[in-house]
């Protein structure tokens, strides 16, 4: 199929909208720590962003956890023969790494699935080094639509600082992505036949062109906050 191949070098499904366009706010938050060395991914999903940043050179190596085995599944299948990624069965309540094990720690879209938040932030902080960064990304209110899977409807931006302080991160930059016209475009492509419908990326790219505040202004689905462990 020669035809499909082509399509995704200039279009996107409802599925892989999000993923372009959290990775754009993603590898902003990267160009603020520089090239790092050991990445840990909590509740990676199926890896799309730890496969990312590899790719881009941004880290050397990553260590990706996810706790959903079908997840787990697709995880392996994309990361299992990297030799710079590791990837294990595991849960950001109880992450089986020693302290201060990684540069950089990156969990997206996660927390807001977990009863026990601040146990999460602790853990998150509790393996990241001394002066390491930490990227956290979640939904942010109000939620335009039900997710049985989220325990809460979201998180502002004070919401994520004052979960995370306690655990001696400092927020350095925040970023909002999915406004309320991605979303739109997202919905019309899940109601459109055939499943795989592509939608022009001119469409799903138009809040780039946006500043941040502009786009925190737009009802945004995402929020970005990196923070950095104190010494």
């Amino acid at each position: 199929m020669i035809l499909r191949p082509l399509l995704r070098r200039f279009c996107y499904t409802q599925n892989t909208i999000r993923y372009r366009v959290e990775w754009r706010c993603l590898r902003e938050a990267w160009r603020r720590i520089g090239r790092a060395d050991h990445l840990f991914d909590g509740g990676a999903g199926s890896g799309e962003f730890a496969r990312k940043t590899l790719d881009e050179g941004l880290c050397e190596r990553v260590t990706a956890i996810e706790y959903d085995a079908s997840n787990l599944s697709l995880l392996q299948r994309n990361l299992g023969r990297e030799s710079a990624a590791t990837t294990r069965h595991g849960s950001i309540l109880d992450i089986p790494f020693a302290d201060a094990s990684f540069d950089v720690v990156q969990c997206t879209q996660v927390i807001e699935h977990i009863v026990e938040h601040e146990k999460a932030a602790a853990e998150l902080s509790r393996v990241l080094k001394p002066g390491g960064h930490a990227i956290i990304t979640v939904p942010h209110p109000p939620e335009p639509f039900p997710n049985e899977g989220h325990v809460r409807e979201g998180y502002t931006e004070d919401d994520l600082k004052a979960l995370f302080a306690p655990c001696g991160l400092t927020p350095l930059h925040t970023d909002w992505f999915l406004t309320r016209e991605t979303l739109g475009w997202m919905m019309l492509a899940s109601r459109l036949p055939l499943g795989g419908v592509y939608l022009p990326l001119a469409l799903i790219d138009a809040e780039a062109g946006l500043s941040i505040d502009e786009r925190r202004s737009r009802q945004p689905f995402g929020i970005l906050v990196l923070f950095q462990k104190r010494p």
